[in-house]
Protein backbone atom coordinates (compact mmCIF):
# COMPACT_ATOMS: atom_id res chain seq x y z
CA UNK A 1 0.00 0.00 0.00
CA UNK A 2 1.16 3.60 -0.85
CA UNK A 3 2.07 5.29 2.48
CA UNK A 4 -0.68 7.12 3.92
CA UNK A 5 -0.07 10.63 5.66
CA UNK A 6 -4.07 11.58 6.40
CA UNK A 7 -5.35 8.92 8.59
CA UNK A 8 -7.31 9.20 11.24
CA UNK A 9 -5.53 8.71 14.64
CA UNK A 10 -7.11 5.84 15.66
CA UNK A 11 -5.64 4.00 12.53
CA UNK A 12 -1.80 4.56 12.86
CA UNK A 13 -1.34 3.95 17.32
CA UNK A 14 2.27 3.29 17.07
CA UNK A 15 4.11 4.92 19.32
CA UNK A 16 8.15 5.50 19.26
CA UNK A 17 9.75 3.99 22.09
CA UNK A 18 13.22 4.91 21.26
CA UNK A 19 16.18 3.01 19.07
CA UNK A 20 13.87 3.43 15.90
CA UNK A 21 11.66 0.70 17.54
CA UNK A 22 7.38 1.66 17.39
CA UNK A 23 5.00 0.12 19.34
CA UNK A 24 1.02 -0.90 18.91
CA UNK A 25 -0.75 -1.79 21.71
CA UNK A 26 -3.59 -3.39 19.42
CA UNK A 27 -0.35 -5.05 17.96
CA UNK A 28 0.83 -6.74 21.10
CA UNK A 29 -2.95 -7.36 22.01
CA UNK A 30 -3.73 -9.12 18.84
CA UNK A 31 -0.79 -11.56 18.70
CA UNK A 32 -1.37 -14.28 20.99
CA UNK A 33 -5.25 -14.49 19.46
CA UNK A 34 -3.78 -14.44 15.68
CA UNK A 35 -0.81 -16.88 16.85
CA UNK A 36 -2.86 -19.93 18.20
CA UNK A 37 -5.23 -19.69 14.87
CA UNK A 38 -1.93 -19.90 12.64
CA UNK A 39 -1.00 -22.64 14.94
CA UNK A 40 -3.65 -24.48 13.30
CA UNK A 41 -2.76 -23.85 9.62
CA UNK A 42 1.11 -23.25 9.34
CA UNK A 43 3.55 -25.68 7.59
CA UNK A 44 6.45 -27.33 9.98
CA UNK A 45 8.68 -26.11 7.34
CA UNK A 46 8.52 -23.12 4.74
CA UNK A 47 8.91 -19.72 3.94
CA UNK A 48 6.11 -16.88 4.89
CA UNK A 49 5.64 -13.45 3.56
CA UNK A 50 4.17 -10.92 6.01
CA UNK A 51 2.70 -8.03 4.15
CA UNK A 52 3.14 -4.11 5.59
CA UNK A 53 4.56 -5.42 8.80
CA UNK A 54 3.93 -2.71 10.67
CA UNK A 55 5.86 -2.30 13.98
CA UNK A 56 7.76 -6.02 13.19
CA UNK A 57 5.94 -6.60 16.70
CA UNK A 58 3.90 -9.37 15.10
CA UNK A 59 7.23 -11.46 13.01
CA UNK A 60 9.07 -11.13 15.99
CA UNK A 61 6.21 -12.74 18.23
CA UNK A 62 5.53 -14.83 15.72
CA UNK A 63 8.92 -16.38 14.71
CA UNK A 64 9.81 -17.63 18.27
CA UNK A 65 7.07 -19.88 18.25
CA UNK A 66 7.18 -20.77 14.55
CA UNK A 67 10.97 -21.70 14.16
CA UNK A 68 11.49 -23.70 12.07
CA UNK A 69 9.92 -21.45 9.26
CA UNK A 70 11.44 -18.61 7.62
CA UNK A 71 9.78 -15.41 8.29
CA UNK A 72 9.91 -12.33 5.75
CA UNK A 73 8.39 -9.28 7.01
CA UNK A 74 7.26 -6.16 4.42
CA UNK A 75 6.47 -2.45 4.51
CA UNK A 76 6.64 0.00 2.17
CA UNK A 77 6.83 3.27 4.75
CA UNK A 78 11.08 3.95 5.79
CA UNK A 79 9.78 4.21 9.90
CA UNK A 80 7.93 1.28 9.77
CA UNK A 81 10.88 -0.59 7.73
CA UNK A 82 13.39 0.66 10.63
CA UNK A 83 11.26 -0.45 13.31
CA UNK A 84 10.81 -4.08 11.84
CA UNK A 85 15.19 -4.17 11.71
CA UNK A 86 15.12 -3.05 15.38
CA UNK A 87 12.92 -5.68 16.21
CA UNK A 88 14.40 -8.01 14.40
CA UNK A 89 17.87 -7.20 15.87
CA UNK A 90 16.47 -6.95 19.72
CA UNK A 91 15.10 -10.78 19.19
CA UNK A 92 18.10 -12.23 17.39
CA UNK A 93 15.91 -14.61 15.72
CA UNK A 94 17.88 -16.41 13.10
CA UNK A 95 14.60 -17.51 10.88
CA UNK A 96 13.27 -13.81 10.69
CA UNK A 97 15.33 -12.18 7.17
CA UNK A 98 15.37 -8.31 7.35
CA UNK A 99 12.95 -6.48 5.43
CA UNK A 100 12.28 -5.92 2.03
CA UNK A 101 10.30 -2.78 0.86
CA UNK A 102 7.42 -4.22 -0.55
CA UNK A 103 3.70 -1.70 -1.78
CA UNK A 104 1.89 -5.22 -1.67
CA UNK A 105 -1.11 -2.97 -3.53
CA UNK A 106 1.24 -2.57 -6.78
CA UNK A 107 1.02 -4.61 -9.70
CA UNK A 108 2.82 -7.11 -10.83
CA UNK A 109 5.23 -7.58 -7.56
CA UNK A 110 4.54 -11.37 -7.42
CA UNK A 111 6.68 -11.68 -10.29
CA UNK A 112 9.45 -10.06 -8.36
CA UNK A 113 9.42 -11.86 -5.59
CA UNK A 114 10.02 -15.28 -4.32
CA UNK A 115 7.02 -17.54 -4.07
CA UNK A 116 6.00 -17.96 -0.12
CA UNK A 117 4.30 -21.42 1.73
CA UNK A 118 2.10 -18.55 3.87
CA UNK A 119 1.35 -15.38 3.09
CA UNK A 120 -0.30 -13.01 6.01
CA UNK A 121 -1.79 -9.83 5.71
CA UNK A 122 -2.77 -8.42 9.02
CA UNK A 123 -4.61 -5.35 9.90
CA UNK A 124 -4.37 -3.49 6.13
CA UNK A 125 -7.55 -4.21 4.39
CA UNK A 126 -9.45 -1.10 5.89
CA UNK A 127 -6.65 0.78 4.57
CA UNK A 128 -6.47 0.39 1.38
CA UNK A 129 -9.14 0.73 -1.39
CA UNK A 130 -11.17 -1.35 -3.17
CA UNK A 131 -9.05 -1.50 -6.23
CA UNK A 132 -6.15 -2.06 -4.39
CA UNK A 133 -7.65 -5.13 -2.01
CA UNK A 134 -8.79 -6.56 -5.31
CA UNK A 135 -4.46 -6.15 -6.32
CA UNK A 136 -3.31 -7.25 -3.30
CA UNK A 137 -5.53 -10.79 -3.00
CA UNK A 138 -4.57 -11.18 -6.86
CA UNK A 139 -0.67 -10.35 -6.31
CA UNK A 140 -0.81 -12.80 -3.32
CA UNK A 141 -2.39 -15.83 -4.62
CA UNK A 142 0.37 -15.65 -7.69
CA UNK A 143 2.98 -15.25 -4.99
CA UNK A 144 2.15 -18.79 -3.17
CA UNK A 145 2.95 -22.07 -4.06
CA UNK A 146 1.23 -24.52 -4.43
CA UNK A 147 -0.97 -26.14 -1.33
CA UNK A 148 -0.43 -22.67 0.69
CA UNK A 149 -2.31 -20.64 3.10
CA UNK A 150 -3.16 -16.97 2.64
CA UNK A 151 -4.23 -15.40 5.58
CA UNK A 152 -6.09 -12.27 6.23
CA UNK A 153 -6.91 -10.75 9.53
CA UNK A 154 -8.79 -7.36 10.61
CA UNK A 155 -12.06 -5.43 10.58
CA UNK A 156 -14.68 -6.27 8.08
CA UNK A 157 -18.33 -5.58 7.49
CA UNK A 158 -20.52 -8.66 7.82
CA UNK A 159 -22.99 -8.78 4.62
CA UNK A 160 -22.50 -5.07 3.91
CA UNK A 161 -23.02 -4.24 7.80
CA UNK A 162 -21.11 -2.47 10.91
CA UNK A 163 -21.72 -5.12 13.56
CA UNK A 164 -20.82 -2.40 16.33
CA UNK A 165 -20.64 1.49 17.63
CA UNK A 166 -17.11 1.20 17.65
CA UNK A 167 -16.95 0.03 13.44
CA UNK A 168 -19.42 2.14 12.47
CA UNK A 169 -17.31 5.55 14.20
CA UNK A 170 -13.91 4.09 12.80
CA UNK A 171 -15.06 2.91 9.45
CA UNK A 172 -16.42 6.84 9.41
CA UNK A 173 -13.65 8.26 10.40
CA UNK A 174 -11.63 6.53 7.61
CA UNK A 175 -13.95 7.66 4.71
CA UNK A 176 -14.02 11.31 6.02
CA UNK A 177 -10.24 10.85 5.50
CA UNK A 178 -10.34 9.64 2.16
CA UNK A 179 -13.35 8.03 0.53
CA UNK A 180 -11.35 5.06 -1.04
CA UNK A 181 -10.49 3.51 2.39
CA UNK A 182 -12.63 2.06 4.89
CA UNK A 183 -13.98 -1.23 5.94
CA UNK A 184 -14.63 -4.12 3.42
CA UNK A 185 -17.61 -6.49 3.58
CA UNK A 186 -16.57 -10.22 4.22
CA UNK A 187 -18.46 -11.38 1.05
CA UNK A 188 -16.32 -9.00 -1.37
CA UNK A 189 -13.06 -10.61 0.36
CA UNK A 190 -14.53 -14.47 -0.98
CA UNK A 191 -15.31 -13.70 -3.92
CA UNK A 192 -12.19 -12.08 -4.64
CA UNK A 193 -10.46 -14.83 -2.63
CA UNK A 194 -12.14 -17.26 -5.12
CA UNK A 195 -11.65 -15.45 -8.40
CA UNK A 196 -8.00 -15.85 -7.35
CA UNK A 197 -7.74 -19.70 -7.27
CA UNK A 198 -7.84 -19.60 -3.74
CA UNK A 199 -10.26 -22.04 -1.71
CA UNK A 200 -11.93 -20.37 1.47
CA UNK A 201 -10.80 -23.04 4.03
CA UNK A 202 -12.12 -21.09 7.29
CA UNK A 203 -13.89 -17.27 8.00
CA UNK A 204 -13.45 -16.90 11.90
CA UNK A 205 -14.60 -14.52 14.32
CA UNK A 206 -11.94 -13.10 16.45
CA UNK A 207 -11.85 -10.75 19.26
CA UNK A 208 -12.67 -7.05 18.88
CA UNK A 209 -14.97 -7.91 16.24
CA UNK A 210 -11.87 -8.78 13.93
CA UNK A 211 -12.37 -11.71 11.06
CA UNK A 212 -9.48 -14.09 10.45
CA UNK A 213 -9.88 -15.44 6.68
CA UNK A 214 -8.00 -18.39 5.95
CA UNK A 215 -7.47 -19.37 2.22
CA UNK A 216 -5.52 -22.56 0.49
CA UNK A 217 -4.07 -22.38 -3.11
Amino acid sequence: MPVRENLPPTANQAANIGKKKLYSDSAARNAPVILEVLSQYLPDKGKVLEIASGTGQHCAFFAKTFCNLEWQPSDIDPKRLDSIKAYITETNQANINMPISLDATAENWAKKINTYNVIIAINIFHLISNKEMKSLIRESSLALQTSSYFVIYGPFMRGGELTSDQDIKFHTSLIECDPDLGYKDDFDILDEIEANNLSPEAVIEMPSNNLMFIAKK
